[in-house]
Parts: structure tokens; sequence; C-alpha cells
């Protein structure tokens, strides 16, 4: 059993005493006996004491989409998913309803070896996403009222119908962890008629479309079918191979008429139809309100992963919504959030974007506690080691990686970008765009660093890692002033640049990593030959450049002289944190960085805000935190989708959005865990519960009135960490032989063990209640939707 420490005494005792180590005995006063009672769980080896209080189904039913007309567009409409299958409801015309057919495994496979690099993003018209199919509701009278309303609780959508003699009740949902959409209607009075519709689409890539360039030979028109026992089929079988394939199922039974739909896709085998049969008819089959019930289990486990409450109706709302986008879009180990998540539109980024889109998406899911969400990108990487040598020309395949602006989802091949000469015939921008490798592999080592995961690191992001600087290494080049310089690259969304700031800063955080990575394993000069490499290349590599007046430039003698609504010259600032307002000059270069930046009044896009919202949190600055993140209203539609030129969608932006307002309440980087770093005036109120932060610790913390009350660490893997709990000074309970030390300036120093557990509060307050309830809301009642 584990000994409690129950330390009262404040910080400023502790200093005045010394630290003294010692077991004492859990005292039953005013302040003690609520959190010794928390503790008798970790006594007893239990770990995390339970403080989760939130009445989930009521909390969420706050946060649900509402519609009191029908939407007219895909960026309007209730939408749901599975990681895989997606489907999302609009109107046609008033007599007709669209529920799309959606599927992240459905690509064409046109051969790498065919691509004429001459077209831009060559890899988008051959192997990206193809148009499937969609559903409609066709109903015998005009639509005069409607509501609907998307769960976010139950992950189901439900509506109802009227027109002048008649109404219509419907519901759908997208299994959580089967294959397969459920459709339902109850039609009365003279919409008794309405009847439902599968239109098959032809399989084409909707980028070829929008340019009018198709691809030849086109991939044959969908072939439909009626199997034995009234299972309807639609297959496309693909010209390179494979084939998408979908398989509904009808029955009407007690004045409701219900639809079991599946797509599948295979590839390059055929038996996707098979697979979709098999699904639609298993899940007919099966006793409804237990298979139902499974799937609103899958999603009442997945929310309480962790709990955030800002006060905001707007953001909260907001929020949790993007936490069941996030879900819809991605699976433990599955596919890769790509620009339109499983609700394929027509657009010409039918693949995987790799400068922002992929490490922005998702990049919430980390400090969220949602591993599952996150861990598709690391397996898609580790499992595609082949199709990254191949991404980078014939002679740098040996030792190097790369990954170029563009793959598929499927086999993660896309044409590097090659610092100097480019790719040619490729674009000249993108055939010079190099580093989106590392960005990506940034995100990894997030995830390493959070779950504390030493295989993935050892055996993932380490070697991914190695060949990813080696790539590098073939191009630089020793200038008259004996530092490595980088020959012409590009800065994406920019220009071309020498010693371009985007790979100067990736470099410089790639190398660094590494060397840590090779002390953390423990691996000497013998067993790792590349370390004086990398240690010369930390040394000697060129500085990103700087203008005294705008802050960070593009790069050699390229300054930022227009809108840039990328923030490629600004990486070492966020995300990467290789540049930090540590010292008074640091954070005078990011500040005016920023406001450089952010002074263009053109040429922004919704995530500048977002990325403008997560430097001004790392400055610690809360109200330029908010201004920025109610910068991104403007561009979200009524169903929190994002689009951009003419209405194209791409996923990454409000998903990054609820990562820029986690950092506004907790930040972990360089060893140090903060509470409430950036919290704006207008947040006075603030919960969150089981953030999780490098290091493997989940934070939980409340503040009330502007004011922190409680902070509970918990160590999963144990070790040592710096808490600022955002109290000037605190009391503090340890369990096990916890270390707690105070540095007099409100950092707290602590040393721990697996399974321990830390809680802070104010000197002279009352014990906390620690519950993680949500906060009253404020401001004008909103919900999404229309």
């Amino acid at each position: 059993m584990k000994t409690i420490r129950p330390f009262f005494l404040s910080a400023k005792t502790q200093r005045r005493k010394g630290f003294k180590s010692g077991a004492f005995r859990i005292v039953a006063s005013s302040r003690s006996i609520v959190i010794a009672t928390l503790f008798a769980s970790v006594a007893a080896g239990a770990g995390m004491p339970e403080i989760d209080a939130v009445d989930w189904p009521a909390f969420m039913a706050r946060q649900d989409l509402r519609w009191n007309k029908l939407p007219a567009r895909w960026d309007e409409g209730p939408f749901l998913g599975n990681g895989e299958q997606g489907t999302l409801m609009y109107k046609l015309d008033n007599r007709t309803l669209r529920w799309d057919v959606g599927c992240s495994a459905a690509h064409d496979h046109r051969p790498f070896e065919a691509d004429d690099l001459r077209e831009k993003n060559v890899v988008a018209l051959n192997r990206g996403r193809h148009f499937i199919g969609h559903l409609r509701l066709e109903l015998p009278e005009d639509v005069t009222e409607s509501k609907a309303r998307l769960s976010l609780w139950d992950a189901e959508a439900t509506g109802a119908l009227a027109s002048k003699g008649g109404s219509v009740e419907w519901a759908t949902l997208v299994h959580a962890t089967e294959p397969v959409m459920r459709f339902e209607i109850s039609a009365a009075g003279k919409l008794k008629g309405a009847k439902f519709a599968y239109v098959a689409e032809e399989a084409r890539s909707p980028r070829a479309v929008h340019s009018k360039n198709l691809r030849t030979p086109a991939n044959p028109s969908p072939v439909l079918d009626t199997l034995d026992g009234g299972v309807h089929t639609a297959v496309q079988n693909l010209q390179a191979g494979g084939q998408t394939a979908v398989a509904w199922y009808e029955k009407e039974s007690g004045g409701k008429t219900r639809l079991w739909l599946s797509v599948q896709h295979s590839f390059p085998g055929k038996d996707a139809v098979d697979k979709a049969v098999a699904a639609v008819r298993a899940a007919a089959a099966a006793d409804q309100a237990a298979w139902v019930q499974a799937h609103r289990d899958w999603w009442h486990a997945y929310y309480p992963q962790s709990f955030v409450s800002v006060g905001d109706v707007f953001w909260d709302s907001f929020y949790w919504i993007q936490q069941y986008k996030l879900a819809c879009a991605t699976r433990d180990q599955g596919w890769i959030i790509d620009n339109q998540g499983p609700w394929l539109q027509p657009t010409p980024w039918n693949a995987l974007w790799w400068n922002l889109n992929i490490q922005l998406s998702h990049s919430v899911g980390y400090e969220a506690n949602r591993r599952g969400m996150v861990s598709a990108l690391s397996h898609g990487l580790d499992t595609h080691r082949d199709s990254l040598a191949l991404n980078v020309a014939e002679p740098y395949r040996a030792d190097s990686y790369a990954i170029g602006r563009v793959t598929s989802a499927w086999d993660f091949l896309g044409y590097a970008g090659q610092p100097g000469t480019g790719r040619p015939p490729m674009d000249a921008k993108i055939g010079k765009e190099t580093g989106n490798l590392l960005w990506a592999l940034h995100n990894i080592d997030l995830e390493c660093r959070y779950w504390q995961d030493a295989e993935l690191r050892d055996n993932v992001l380490y070697p991914l890692l190695t060949r990813a600087v080696n790539y590098y290494r073939h191009f630089l080049v020793e200038n008259d002033e004996g530092l490595l310089s980088l020959p012409e690259t590009f800065s994406p969304e920019y220009r071309t640049a020498t010693d371009c700031t985007y790979d100067i800063d990736l470099l410089h955080w790639g190398v660094g990593r590494l060397l840590e990575l090779a002390s953390e394993r423990g691996l000497a000069q013998a067993e790792e030959p590349l370390i004086p490499v990398w240690k010369n290349i930390q040394a000697k590599l060129v500085p990103a450049q700087v203008d005294e007046k705008t802050g960070r430039m593009i790069g050699r003698n390229v300054p930022l002289s227009s809108g840039h609504r990328h923030w490629s010259h600004l990486l070492a600032i966020y995300p990467l944190r290789t540049l930090t307002p540590e010292t008074p000059a640091d954070r005078a270069l990011i500040e005016r960085s920023l406001n450089h930046w952010h002074g263009f009044k053109g040429g922004r896009a919704g995530y500048s805000f977002t990325g403008g919202a997560s430097i001004a949190a790392l400055l610690g600055n809360g109200a330029r935190a908010r201004e920025l993140l109610n910068g991104l209203k403007p561009f979200l539609k009524p169903n929190t989708f994002y689009s951009e030129n003419v209405g194209w969608p791409v996923m990454e932006t409000p998903l990054h959005a609820a990562t820029a307002m986690q950092e506004m309440l907790m930040q972990s980087w360089g060893g140090r865990l903060r509470i409430f770093p950036a919290v704006p005036a207008e947040w006075p109120d603030a919960q969150f519960h089981k953030l999780r932060g490098e290091g493997a610790y989940l934070v939980s913390a409340r503040r009330e009135r502007g004011k922190t009350q409680w902070v509970v660490i918990q160590a999963e893997a144990g070790g040592r960490v710096e808490v600022d709990p955002a109290m000037a000074d605190a009391q503090w309970l340890a369990s096990g032989d916890v270390e707690v030390k105070a540095d007099g300036e409100g950092v707290y120093t602590l040393q721990t063990a697996p399974g321990d557990v830390v809680i802070f509060w104010p000197e002279g307050a009352a014990r906390p209640a620690l519950a993680a309830t949500p906060v009253a809301p404020h401001g004008k009642e909103h919900h999404f939707g229309l």
C-alpha cells in the first residue's frame, strides 16, 4: 500500500522551514477530509481519484446542432461518420433530401510510374478519392416545415418533415463499430408515399472533374444488381484494379421503413461487394435495440476521455462538435484525416495534403487524451516506409525518406520536393517543397511524448526521423561563413527562398530531437555513428533569417512583404516551440513576427487565425488569443465545416481551433505543465479534466472568478516535471513518495512514480471540491445548425 503524504504546508512555509521528507497520517480536518476520501483509492493502489462528475447526456445535449429548416448545402447539414464511412444530409429541392455516401477507403489506383509530372498535384488525379453515390428520400409533396437535431452524445441525427397534409419522422446513424449506416423513416398522411432511392455515380476524381481533365481510360460505369433476399448492390469496378461497392437492404415493419447501407473498398482484389453485402445482412438481422446500444456505448466511452468547459456557449458547443467530428473522421490506426474526412464533395483536394492539413487535423487529439484519434498518422507512416523512399529521386532512396505535398491515403506515394533543382517537370514551387515529412514526424513525436511510448519512439520515430534528416544532408553546402546552407526550397503558400525558414526550422528541430533520442536510448557513437554528423549540423546549420522591423523572414533576403495565410516561416514558434518567449529578446521577436504576419489586411485564411491564436497563447496573451480565435467565426459554416476559395471543403481548420482552445487552458513543453496560461478575462470560469501533457501526465483544473481553485496532476509513467499551477502561493497534497519542491516563483518540481497524484490549491483557501463539472454558461444561447 502506498503512503499518503498530505503536505498541507504552503509554499511559503515550505521555503521557510525547508522541504522535509516523511510520512504523515491524514487528519480529518475541514481542509483534508474530502481529499483524504479521494486518496483512499490511491492508497489502495487504484490510481487516479475519480473526479468526473459531469452529467454527460445533459451536458452534451446543450452542444447539439439543431435545424429549423432544411439545409441546402453540404456545409449546412447534419453529418455522421465512423472513421471510414460517413454521410451528411441536405435538400436537393423541397421534395428531395440527399444523404451522401462517403468512404475514406475509396480511391483510384492508377500506377505511380505512369504519372505525368507536368500535371499539378497529379496524385489527386490518379490515386485520390473518387465519387461513389448518394441516397435520396423522395417525397410526394413539398416540405413546408422541418426540424432536425444532431445528438452528439448518441451520434444520431433525427428530424421531422411536414407538408400541408402529411408528415415524416426520420433518423440516421453511422454505426460506431460496424461498417453500416442505417436510415429510418415513418411517414403519414400525404407524405406516406415517401421512398428511398440510391443513385450510383461514376467513379471519377473530383479534381479531374473540376479541371475538366478526366482520366483515360475512364473507370467503368457502376453495375447495379439485386440479389436473392432483396439486397441491392452498386459496384464500381476500377480500371486499375480493385472495386468500390455499395450494398443496401430495405425493410418495412410497424409503420417504419429501415434501410441499412454499407460501402466497402478493396484493392487489388474485388471482394468489396461481398463484404458490403455481408455487413448489410448482418446488421439487418441483428437485434436492433442491442445493435444501436453498441453504437451508443462506443460514443459514451469516447467523450469522457477528457473534459473541457469554458462557459462561452459558442466556443463550448464548437469545441465538442470538433471532438465529435474528430471521431467521425478517423479511428485507431485507421484512415488519416484527409481534406474531406469521410464526406467527399466536389473539390480539387481529394487526397492527403502534407504541408499543413494533415498535421493540424490530428493536432487536437494529443492534449485531448484521445490517442485513437491520432494513431492513424504514426501507423500510416510506419507501414508505408517503402513509399517514403520512393518519393525521393532514385539517387537518394538508399538512406532517405520524404513526402510530397500530396499523396494517396492508400500508398503514401507522392513526389517529394528537392532542394535546389526541384523535380522537373513538376511545378516549380511544389517541386521544391521539402520539409513536410519532418513536420508530420513532429506529430509522431508528440504521440511518443504524451504517452511515453518507448516502442513507438525507438521503432518508428527514430528510424523515420533519421532518414528524413538524411535527405537534407545530401543538399547542405558550406557557405562563405562556414555555415551549412540549404539551396532554394519552397515555403508553403508563399515563395521559394535559399535557407528557407520552413526547412531550416524543421531541420534544426529534427537534428536536435535525434540527439535527444540517442541520449534517451543510451546510444554511444559506436552504436549510432551519425551522432557526430547530427552535432555538426546542429552547430553549423544557418540560423533562420530575421528582420529587425518585421521579425522572422521567409528565407535569405526574402522578407514577408504581403499577406500570407500560412505560418510556414513561424514553425519554430509553433508548433515546434524551439523558439519560446522565455527571454525578453525572444519574446519580442515572437510578438514582432506575429504582429507583422497578422498586420496585412488580406491574404489570410481561417487557419491563419487558429495559428495566430496558438502563438498568442504561447505568449500567455489570452486576450489576443481570444481575439484571433474569434477571427475564425466568419469562416465557419452552420455545421462548423470550413471551406476555401469557391467552397472547396477542408477539414483541418475547425479541428485546429479546438487545439488552440486547449492551449489557452493548458500547455506542456520544455518539461513544464502550464495551467491556464492564456485564459481571457471573458472566460473567468473554466474547467478541464484529464487533459494530457508531455511525460504522460493527466491534468485536471478548475478556475473560478479568474483564479485557479485547484489542480490535480496524475503521473501515468512517472518522472520529473515542473508545474506552474497559476497560483501565487499554493499548498499541496501528494501520494506515495512524490517529492514536491517550490522554486519560490510559483513553479513546483515534482518527482513522481507511475500512478502518483499531486493536488494543488491556493494557500488559505477552503478545501477544494474536486469535481469536474461544466462551467455555468454565459452569453447568448447559441446552437450550430440552421
